[in-house]
């Protein structure tokens, strides 16, 4: 099943990464909050959403968790692989830092660790923290029982992410060291997944049954509610201080759970000629490797072509980072992707289980 205004989604998350990366100074300041944490939160959220949903879907659809958890990490695999570590061997071939240095760091999804170790960060940090969440993800959802797993990832992620934070503050650990790595940024992914149980009914994912027109307006209110306190939080506050190291993620959550909602029961109207709209939903489809490109392909352009305007570079910049992207999703990406059903095929026979 494949909700396609939610690839609309993923595409306002791009942009706003986009906008913090290419904008300058004056870009990000016309963005309360931060358009570069707006985006990556509302990928995280999103992603915990889906996982959990898809998880969710095909343990109750199965015998044997073994075939469970070998479709998912070959569908994991076969999609966040590839490009990936594709990108690492042109960034080290092309030298460019700080990955040409550093590169089995990333290579094995270690970026935030590194961060955390007092290294520059840069995008591939955000990748590293949802590989390790799918790492461990797949058991929490199969052995916990249903009845106590709302509660359990609550625990997990909200309460579990607070508690570190709190020693990390009372060790008095930089928060900028710690702001990387999974333990940090369990808050998005632990509501997106909570979202998924929700949408978890009469043996299914992605019911939304439950979501009724009163039940939107309550969502569309604390989204409401929760920009302004975010806004007000930017402004009086900046990006540093306790509202920001400890509350602001989670009030953000509420504008994206509104968000993946309403994408996921279909915007309609004005808005919907956006959400439906097929060239924003391709851009959200190849926002993956979208994210993977748009912030290294300025850094060799720098190093290899000639020099040339602002505005100019950073038209040359963007144009390139879409080109290579939808030249890699249609000739290396999306091929591989269509091993995905054979080799499902292959681990279901394995472990004995018909599809």
């Amino acid at each position: 099943m494949r909700l396609l205004q939610l690839d609309a989604v993923r595409a306002i998350a791009i942009g706003l990464v986009i906008v913090e990366h290419y904008g300058g100074t004056l870009g990000r300041k016309q963005i309360p909050i931060g358009p570069g944490s707006l985006g990556v939160g509302l990928f995280f959220c999103l992603s915990g959403f889906l996982i959990t949903s898809i998880l969710l879907s095909e343990i109750n659809g199965k015998d044997s968790k073994s075939s469970v958890w070998l479709n998912f990490y070959i569908r994991r695999a076969l999609r966040l692989f590839p490009p990936f570590w594709a990108w690492i061997a042109i960034l080290t071939l092309l030298k460019i830092e700080p990955i040409a240095s550093s590169w089995p760091w990333h290579a094995s999804y270690l970026t935030n660790v590194w961060v955390a170790m007092g290294n520059p960060i840069n995008d591939f940090w955000s990748l590293s923290v949802e590989e390790q969440f799918y790492i461990f993800w797949p058991f929490v959802i199969t052995f916990v029982p249903r009845k106590q797993l709302m509660l359990m990832v609550f625990i997990l992620t909200l309460v579990f992410g607070t508690v570190f934070k709190v020693g990390m503050q009372l060790a008095d650990v930089d928060s900028n060291l710690i702001q990387a790595l999974l333990f940090s940024n369990l808050t998005e992914l632990g509501v997106g997944s909570m979202l998924g149980i929700m949408c978890f009914r009469d043996g299914r994912s992605f019911n939304f049954k439950w979501f009724t027109p009163e039940m939107e307006r309550k969502f569309l209110i604390a989204a409401i509610v929760g920009f302004v306190i975010a806004v007000g939080g930017w402004y009086l506050w900046g990006t540093k201080g306790a509202y920001r190291y400890y509350f602001n993620d989670f009030v953000c959550t509420w504008m994206y759970v509104w968000l993946i909602m309403k994408a996921s029961t279909g915007f309609t109207g004005v808005p919907g000629l956006f959400f439906n709209n097929p060239v924003v939903q391709y851009v959200g489809k190849i926002s993956y490797g979208l994210y993977l490109t748009h912030n290294f392909v300025p850094d060799i352009l720098e190093k290899y072509a000639p020099p040339m305007p602002h505005l100019l570079f950073g038209v040359v910049s963007l144009a390139c980072s879409l080109a290579i992207t939808v030249l890699s999703w249609t000739y290396f990406e999306r091929p591989i992707l269509r091993l995905k059903d054979t080799l499902r095929l292959r681990a279901d026979a394995r472990a004995g289980v018909s599809t």
